[in-house]
């Protein structure tokens, strides 16, 4: 049964973000980004006159995503914005604050799948030959090699605790997107460096205590900092390409399914709710095998004409 009554935009809004805050345990940005989208959506009602959720009609969605459209906002804008206001308005029939969704059949503009760049096994290692002949060049390599070898994303790098990390078990625990706990292999290459790292941070006077990564202030290592690092270490390798946290969780899923082909065990290992984020990857590794067979295939190659 409906609740009765009608309920304001602003309250339903405040609502909604308790509801993702405490129930379903969203990241401070993502509750931000919900946040800011709905105060501008809220504005608009308000100058269509629209001041209650029951008044919302998919046209009026519909004209607001067209309105931003002409805007000049980009296809993955309009794409979150759009995802904002059908993830507010679910919420509203689950509380049963109304009966109909308006924003089922909105429509956006399709968006550009672009591939996430990805290093080649080389580059990796070239990235991975980071001289040990100073406190943040042995916690810099550390932190790349676990971040490479378990496909780590940049947020579960920077909330490694020392208890998150099992040495002679070589396994790691990592609190994942929605507070999830999931556990997750190292390589040896990264429990190399990760041995070599503790015993650096040993002689550190800490702040944190529990914090894996430290500065040599003893705070715990700040998300900013881990790219300035990597921007850094590019530079000093004399390596000619971007490389962002999440290139190499990207490298990682994608080397880890070229060699298994075994979509599944990559989607739980990067801790993807649903497979169809893990299917970016079968694209890369179909660019992999077309270079491949262009370059290994008797009959792919062209003809020289003499």
């Amino acid at each position: 049964m409906l609740v009765s009554g009608v309920h304001k935009f602003s309250e339903s809004i405040s609502s909604f973000l308790s509801y993702v805050k405490y129930e379903k345990q969203y990241t401070k940005d993502t509750i931000k980004n919900y946040s800011l989208d709905l105060k501008k959506f809220e504005k608009y009602l308000v100058d269509i006159d629209i001041k209650s959720t029951h008044e919302v009609s998919s046209d009026e969605i519909q004209n607001y995503i067209k309105k931003l459209n002409r805007k000049g906002l980009s296809p993955t804008s309009l794409a979150r914005k759009a995802s904002t206001i059908r993830s507010f308005f679910s919420y509203l029939i689950k509380k049963r604050h109304l009966s109909l969704n308006p924003s089922k059949q909105i429509i956006t503009p399709k968006k550009l799948k672009k591939l996430p760049s990805v290093l080649s096994i080389d580059e990796i290692n070239n990235l991975c030959q980071i001289p040990s002949n100073s406190f943040a060049s042995i916690r810099d390599k550390a932190m790349i090699e676990i971040m490479y070898s378990s496909g780590l994303r940049l947020s579960e790098a920077t909330s490694l605790d020392t208890s998150s990390i099992d040495l002679d078990g070589k396994i790691i625990s990592v609190i994942g997107k929605g507070k999830k706990q999931r556990y997750l292999p190292i390589g040896s290459k990264a429990v190399e460096a990760l041995k070599e790292w503790l015993t650096a941070r040993s002689n550190l006077k800490l702040t944190h205590d529990d914090a894996l990564f430290l500065n040599k202030f003893g705070n715990r290592l700040s998300n900013r900092s881990v790219q300035q690092r990597l921007n850094y270490w590019t530079k000093y390798l004399g390596m000619n390409c971007k490389i962002s946290p999440h290139t190499l969780r990207h490298s990682c899923a994608t080397h880890l399914l070229e060699s298994s082909g075994d979509l599944r065990a990559v989607q739980e290992f990067l801790g993807h709710e649903d497979i169809s984020t893990t299917q970016i990857y079968t694209n890369i590794d179909f660019e992999h095998l077309k270079n491949v067979y262009t370059k290994s295939h008797p009959r792919s190659k062209k003809i020289s004409s003499d």
